[in-house]
């Protein structure tokens, strides 16, 4: 087989996950796992590349899904951390108008 023709399937993997990833953080639960799964492979991938250097014309894509897979990781933490701030500051805001509803109610019954 040429070096043109070999192919390296994981690393063609790992590049669409990580790009599928990013595509999709805002679906955390998805992207989160793509994300982990391309790193995986992107790292399996450029082993099998020092292994074999008939390959070496994939490293472009292991890296490329080495460096997507990051990104949809950091994104989809990130936004797992924003979520939760959000539901926290919503949360607290929800308790303080209960309060206040609470008050006006012991108000009246005076």
């Amino acid at each position: 087989m040429s070096d043109a023709t070999k192919k390296n399937g994981m690393a063609t993997a790992a590049l669409v996950l990580g790009i599928v990833s990013i595509a999709l953080f805002f679906i955390w639960f998805i992207a989160i796992p793509c994300a982990i799964v391309a790193i995986i492979l992107a790292a399996v991938a450029k082993n099998k590349i020092k292994a074999d250097p008939d390959l070496a014309h994939t490293s472009g894509q292991a890296t490329g899904g080495l460096i997507t897979g990051i990104i949809g990781l950091v994104i989809g933490i990130i936004l797992i951390v924003i979520a939760a701030m959000a539901y926290s500051t919503v949360s607290s805001d929800l308790d303080a108008w209960e309060d206040l509803a609470n008050d006006l109610e012991q108000y009246e019954n005076y």
